[in-house]
């Protein structure tokens, strides 16, 4: 949206100068007539503006030797220009404006006329040839009078997209209706203005209508597509623009015909099909704007031999393939933007041949290979290739062609090498943004100051080592510098930042020096003012006390260093703070008194201190709290929503509060709330069930006991609900039902009863389902439900009392588990919202008879836990289909048979658990191919036969297979002198009927 509205004012700038061009300078007293005069005073005091901006009407009276913005000829007014005065009324009593009837250009843009209607009466100025009333505030319908004004030549009447001024509207007058007599009009502006029109109606008008037309913008009309043909009759349009209507068509290849096309901007019209090389064909383009058209796709043509061609952009299109090295025919080109395309390859070396070049920005596409030297593009100013495949290292020349421009930008590619310091001493650079890179090694001391510097450095994310240069210091003019995660050591005291007298943001996060911030206090009046300091992991052993007079501050981040003792009062009421972490370090209390905090504080994180007191700040505009993992020993205040009006996430997790869970926290727009592992007891509220903004709810390990609550909204937004290790009775409430968005449920360590609840099965996004140690019975499974959990990768429904067998149906819904191509290559689970933080889900499984807390759940790990059940019956072949599983616990249940071969597909099981049933037979020789496997236990069952002696197997020890009379071999150091028969073969394949009957 930012290019849209750059490009708009851009073109906004230039019809202004028109209008200035025909009111090129003020008017002289000799120049205009007493009658004039009065009538521009008179106008001058109907009008309603802001003296102390306006440069133009407040300098008119009776004695004024020159009056702004007017233009005369013949001692009568023909030009006025009123542009950017601030005018918001007086408009509607304009006999004076009207009575200007040798009037030839009007230009009242950028005001604010209040969302009135725009005068009918302006008709009468039948002598107007320029009308400019853009971006001036006027709303409504177009009135149907302006179609008089016959002699017009330009006409703006265009808004900026999104506006929050009212919207223009051309539907009574239709577009037709306005320009059917304006047979004179070269230069029509309607961008933003709603036109209402079907079909090609708004093509036919203008081709009957204009036929003089050389500039036609229409963006964000609303316009229908496809373009007709039709408008091929305006034959001498030079430019056009249509961006942001929804054409929805393939590119409409007639547009290459118009002879006299300088600029063609269709950016985010619903493009699709095939790129249109002939585009490339008209002589006199200039620009070329095709982008965020998504669906467009193909690959760039060979360019011809083109003098005109000065920007060309494509970014976010499907435009791919590699770049063709022709780029370097298009002589004149200055600007090309390809962000986010599909090009991969090298990048040609032929850019080198585009001296006028001044801006790059091939962005996130998949470009390999190195930097091609562009030391002849003299105007180059800016490069901007992030989030790309470039390799190095760079060589010292193709860094020498880099040395002239004022940005470059290379982050989040794959250069590697050394950094030399002559990047810093150039004049020319400004901005340098080399983070996220595979840069090692060490900076050169030696320096020589320039006399331009960088104004932006950053070098996040790489490997760069060694003691922290000192010519950083000398980089006088720096605004911004980030040197986070890398690998440089050494120590320094903080003083020495206040060399860059300019710096506004500061990030020496996740290093291996430390910093010394003690004895800052005397500095601290004359310290420089910082926008954001970032110092997580200095080693920082003391709070820096100049940060007391930091009054532009708005990001301070001092996690994960030593800082110890109170936090201070005067952090809390720092005036522009916004942002706050100073977690995990080890502060004890508050300092108090606690009131008067800083009103615009959003962000406060003070999770994994020593905190222990009993008073919390509770910034009233906070959208995120964490004061998880301290030992805060309270209740939590009743009256704590009363006035957290935005409060998004909050976060008690791992304290010790105790009572209850106050009513209050029904009154805040929560989106996250987190009071798990305290000591909380009574009832949950149901009023929590009601909170429709609400996304993650986790009451983990407390006390809580009585029903959970049954009044579950339709609205229901929850992706996560832990409620588990708490003394909860009851059913699951049917109304959970209602919560389709969830991915996470865990109810276990209870004392739920009932039946398994099919309820959960419209639950399609479901991935996580934990009802473990609780009371539930009956079978597993819904035989009659037609919904599945194809996303469903952890199970855990152990330590129940559930019966029957196996089920088959339910297992073989499971997609996720079976290595499927759409889910080979997820993330960590993890939630991202509007209000920009992230909650990681948790539980915790068994393996080994060990409790396992999974801090952060691979969405590629998968398990399925029916342990201590009274399941019966055989292992189904379902099982083996399910090829993506790592854990499988069936122990302590009263499952028969043999155990199914195909079990032997599990190619990615690491925790197989068998024991305590009643399994026969061998042990199938496929299970020993299981390479990841790392814990096996067959015990207690009644398996023969020899112990397979290869793979895995020689891995695991006596307790695997103890308990199983028949069996014999190395591991439990019995000799197999008979080989016992079997009494039932299964391929491994699967095909053991019997065990699918059930």
């Amino acid at each position: 949206m930012r290019n849209s509205i750059i490009s708009w004012l851009l073109l906004a700038i230039s019809t202004i100068t028109i209008f200035s061009n025909v009111a090129m300078a003020s008017a002289s007293t000799q120049c205009l007539g007493v009658d004039q005069r009065l009538l521009l005073l008179e106008l001058r005091y109907s009008l309603v503006f802001d003296t102390s901006t306006s440069s133009k009407l407040v300098r008119w009276d009776q004695s004024a030797n020159s009056w702004s913005g007017v233009t005369c000829k013949d001692g009568l007014v023909v030009g006025l220009d009123l542009s950017e005065e601030s005018i918001s009324g007086g408009i509607n009593g304009i006999s004076s404006l009207i009575r200007l009837e040798f009037l030839q250009s009007l230009n009242l843009a950028f005001n604010d006329f209040n969302s009135m209607a725009i005068p009918s009466g302006l008709a009468n100025l039948s002598h107007l040839a320029h009308l400019n009333l853009s971006n001036a505030g006027f709303a409504g319908q177009i009135p149907m009078e302006l179609s008089r004004l016959t002699k017009l030549r330009s006409l703006d009447l265009s808004l900026v997209y999104n506006s929050d001024k009212g919207l223009l509207k051309l539907e009574k007058p239709s577009l037709r209706s306005l320009i059917g007599d304006l047979g004179e009009l070269r230069e029509l502006y309607l961008d933003g203005v709603y036109v209402s029109a079907k079909g090609s109606e708004w093509c036919d008008a203008l081709s009957s209508s204009v036929p003089k037309l050389e500039v036609l913008s229409m963006s964000y009309c609303s316009l229908p597509g496809p373009i007709d043909p039709s408008l091929m009759s305006v034959s001498n349009l030079s430019i056009i623009q249509f961006d942001g209507n929804d054409l929805s068509s393939t590119f409409p290849s007639f547009l290459a015909n118009f002879s006299s096309l300088k600029t063609l901007s269709l950016r985010e019209v619903g493009l699709w099909g095939e790129f249109p090389h002939e585009i490339f064909q008209i002589q006199t383009l200039q620009t070329l704007d095709l982008s965020s058209n998504e669906l467009l796709q193909g690959s760039l043509p060979e360019f011809p031999e083109n003098d005109s061609l000065q920007t060309l952009i494509l970014s976010d299109t499907n435009i791919s393939r590699k770049f063709p090295d022709s780029i370097g025919n298009l002589r004149n080109l200055s600007r090309i933007e390809l962000v986010n395309c599909s090009f991969h390859g090298n990048i040609p070396s032929s850019f080198t041949n585009l001296s006028r070049l001044s801006y790059l920005d091939f962005s996130s596409n998949n470009f390999i290979g190195p930097i091609p030297s562009l030391s002849k593009s003299k105007s180059l100013t800016q490069i901007i290739l992030s989030f790309n495949n470039l390799t190095g290292p760079i060589d010292s020349t193709q860094w020498e062609s880099l040395l002239s421009l004022l940005v470059l930008d290379l982050q989040f590619n794959l250069l590697e090498g050394n950094i030399p310091s002559s990047l810093f001493t150039h004049p020319s650079i400004e901005e340098l943004s080399l983070s996220n890179n595979q840069f090692s090694g060490q900076f050169e001391e030696s320096f020589d100051a320039p006399s331009h510097m960088l104004d932006t450095l950053d070098l996040s994310n790489n490997h760069i080592g060694g003691e922290l240069p000192t010519f950083i210091w000398e980089l006088r003019e720096l605004n911004f510098l980030s040197l986070s995660s890398n690998n440089f050591s050494g120590s320094f005291h903080i003083n020495v930042i206040q060399q860059l007298r300019y710096l506004l943001e500061l990030d020496l996060s996740y290093n291996h020096f430390s910093i010394d911030a003690t004895n800052t206090t005397s500095q601290a009046s004359s310290f420089l003012d910082l926008a954001s300091l970032y110092l997580a992991s200095c080693q920082l052993m003391t709070l820096p006390q100049f940060l007391a007079n930091q009054s532009e501050l708005n990001f301070l981040d001092l996690s994960n260093n030593y800082i110890q003792g109170d936090v201070p009062r005067w952090i809390w009421i720092l005036e522009s703070l916004y942002s706050l972490n100073l977690s995990s370090n080890f502060f004890e209390d508050f300092e108090t008194p606690l009131s008067n905090l800083t009103p615009g504080l959003g962000f406060v994180d003070l999770h994994t201190n020593k905190l222990q007191g009993n008073m919390l700040p509770l910034p009233l505009d906070a959208y995120y709290l964490d004061f998880s993992r301290n030992n805060i020993n309270s209740v939590i205040p009743n009256d704590i929503g009363n006035n957290l009006t935005n409060l998004g996430f909050f976060s008690l997790s791992k304290n010790n509060f105790h009572g209850f869970i106050p009513q209050f926290f029904c009154k805040i727009p929560l989106v996250v709330l987190d009071l798990s592992h305290n000591h909380l007891n009574g009832t949950i509220p149901d009023c929590l069930m009601k909170l429709e903004s609400l996304m993650v709810l986790n009451l983990r390990n407390n006390q809580l006991n009585g029903d959970i609550p049954q009044n579950f909204l339709r609205t229901c937004s929850l992706t996560t609900l832990d409620i588990s290790e708490n003394m909860l009775l009851g059913h699951i409430p049917l109304s959970l039902a209602n919560c389709t968005a969830l991915e996470f449920v865990n109810i276990g360590d209870n004392q739920i009863d009932g039946t398994f609840p099919c309820h959960f099965t419209a639950m399609s996004r479901l991935r996580v389902l934990v009802l473990r140690s609780n009371k539930l019975y009956g079978e597993i499974g819904c035989p009659h439900s037609q919904d599945t959990w194809q996303m469903l990768q952890i199970i855990d429904l152990s330590s129940n009392d559930f019966g029957g067998t196996l089920p088959v149906s339910l297992l073989a819904s499971l997609e996720a588990m079976k290595a499927n191509k759409d889910f080979d290559h997820l993330q960590y689970q993890f939630f991202d919202y509007s209000f920009n933080f992230y909650y990681e889900d948790t539980m915790s499984a068994t393996s080994k008879d060990l409790q396992l807390e999974l801090i952060k759940i691979w969405t590629v790990f998968t398990l399925i836990d029916f342990s201590s059940n009274r399941l019966e019956g055989p292992i189904p072949n379902a099982l083996g289909d399910l090829k993506a599983l790592y854990v499988l616990n069936l122990s302590r249940n009263a499952i028969s048979g043999s155990i199914p071969p195909i079990l032997g597909n599990l190619y990615q099981i690491e925790s197989l658990d068998l024991s305590v049933n009643y399994l026969n037979g061998t042990i199938p020789a496929q299970l020993a191919n299981l390479n990841f496997l790392s814990l096996l236990n067959l015990s207690n069952n009644q398996l023969v036969g020899n112990i397979p002696t290869s793979g895995q197997f020689l891995t695991f020890s006596r307790s695997s297979f103890e308990g199983n009379l028949g069996l014999c071999g190395l591991q439990l150091n019995k000799s197999c002198s008979i080989t016992p028969n079997r009494t039932e073969e299964v391929d491994v394949d699967g095909n053991n009927d019997d065990s699918e009957k059930k």
